[in-house]
């Protein structure tokens, strides 16, 4: 799959887009999440996480900035740098990011070259309607 572009109607629907990008949910991927404040980017990523086997209560990170899951032999870390920015210290960040599944929303806000170190999916999420959005799938 290179670029994707699908809408859901309702987060009934959002398995069509998690299907689509668990294959490639592996160790050294980043997953940047984009979107307006409110279009899903936690959502997508409680329920990505779901269908991955964690079993804890995902929440977003927004105030401790990252929160760490572990699934099978898999660390998935969930990224909201929606509070940063580039002239954070990214290091403590990057260095926990290496052999693991990387969620991060706002990603821009990171100074970091992901493309340098990981496998990158990009998914934007537009707000359509209230219970409508359109993914953008892009792996890069």
């Amino acid at each position: 799959m290179r670029d994707k572009i699908m809408i859901i109607n309702s987060i009934d629907e959002i398995d069509q887009i998690i299907n689509n990008v668990l294959p490639y949910c592996n160790k050294n991927t980043a997953i940047l999440l984009d979107g307006d404040l409110g279009a899903g980017k936690t959502t997508f990523t409680k329920y990505l996480l779901k269908k991955l086997g964690v079993k804890q209560i995902v929440n977003s990170p927004t105030f401790v900035i990252m929160n760490q899951y572990q699934c099978k032999d898999l660390t998935i870390n969930h990224v909201d740098a929606y509070r940063l920015n580039k002239n954070e210290e990214v290091e403590m960040y990057l260095e926990q990011f290496f052999d693991a599944l990387n969620i991060i929303e706002w990603s821009n806000n990171l100074d970091i070259n992901y493309e340098q170190h990981f496998k990158i999916i990009k998914i934007s999420i537009k707000i359509i309607k209230e219970d409508i959005r359109e993914f953008k799938v892009e792996v890069v």
